[in-house]
């Protein structure tokens, strides 16, 4: 199924297996909502950051009613991308099971 998702990197590039990678794990957040609109992704390296902590991920998620967003920082990319998705996950639970 094809999905409205965006994702956009702030000092590093992008590569077809990164945002493969982001696009399948971001798979698990629309098994939760049809009305989900779009989901918008920021990858960014962070060099002003703590260097212990220098990969940033924000997901905003473009729903009917007030949008979902959300940050997670970490010392990897990928990890930085699981964490997003976990938090992004409980989000949407708290606010579709009310």
């Amino acid at each position: 199924m094809d999905r409205d998702i965006i994702i956009s990197g702030v000092h590093l590039d992008l590569t077809d297996a990164l945002k493969k990678i982001v696009s399948e794990k971001a798979e698990k957040l629309f098994r939760h909502e049809g009305r989900i609109v779009r989901l918008r992704f920021e990858l960014e390296h962070a060099t002003s950051r703590n260097p212990a902590e220098e990969f940033v991920a924000k997901g905003h998620i473009e729903i009917q009613g007030p949008d979902i967003i959300a940050t997670a920082i970490s010392d990897d990319l990928y990890k930085s991308v699981d964490l997003l998705i976990q938090k992004l996950d409980r989000q949407l639970n708290e606010h579709f099971h009310k």
